[in-house]
């Protein structure tokens, strides 16, 4: 068996959101079949400082400890990719067997996770490229689009002009008779 401490963080707003998710999130731990869990606790949210400009909305964070067991080192690291802990601390047994099993294991899941991440962060990258393109041909026609409204502003301005400016003269002449 493998004893370990592991802390989740979640930062968010508002702070009862927040507190509410994260218990359900390490809460599910308790429905893992082959893990043990001997303790959860969960801070209360703490205001974090932000940068002005940010909203003005509080923003705020939390974490939780939990004390649990599992059988192997395998299913420790499985643990570790499933809620993504801020911290893990292993307190028991302070050495470690592993066969070449496990270790190839261990290290195929961690690269095909790194592998799909990377596929992630490169769609993503991409997707963020055809938005820029997008916004940048959006302010184009906005900028195109102004220019027009300006210009049929400016004629409109001066038609209106000129029909005060001939009933001005009209008002005139009427009054002189």
């Amino acid at each position: 068996m493998v004893r370990a401490i592991m802390i989740v963080e979640m930062a968010g707003r508002p702070a009862e959101h927040l507190t509410t998710a994260l218990e359900k999130h390490i809460g599910t731990l308790n429905e893992v079949k082959d893990i043990a869990v001997h303790s959860i606790k969960v801070s209360e949210p703490r205001e974090i400082d932000i940068k002005e400009g940010d909203g003005g909305e509080k923003m705020w964070t939390a974490f939780t400890e939990a004390d649990f067991e599992c059988e192997s080192f395998a299913r420790l690291s499985e643990t570790m990719f499933d809620f993504m802990p801020s911290s893990i601390e292993v307190i028991e047994p302070s050495k470690l067997s592993l066969d070449m099993t496990e270790v190839t294991d261990l290290l195929n899941n961690i690269s095909g996770r790194m592998h799909r991440y990377d596929e992630i962060a490169k769609v993503l990258g991409e997707k963020y490229k055809q938005m820029e393109a997008q916004l940048q041909m959006a302010k184009k026609i906005l900028t195109v689009r102004d220019a027009e409204i300006v210009e049929l502003k400016g004629k409109n301005d001066k038609k209106v002009t000129k029909k005060i400016s001939k009933r001005k003269i009209v008002k005139k002449k009427v009054v002189k008779k």
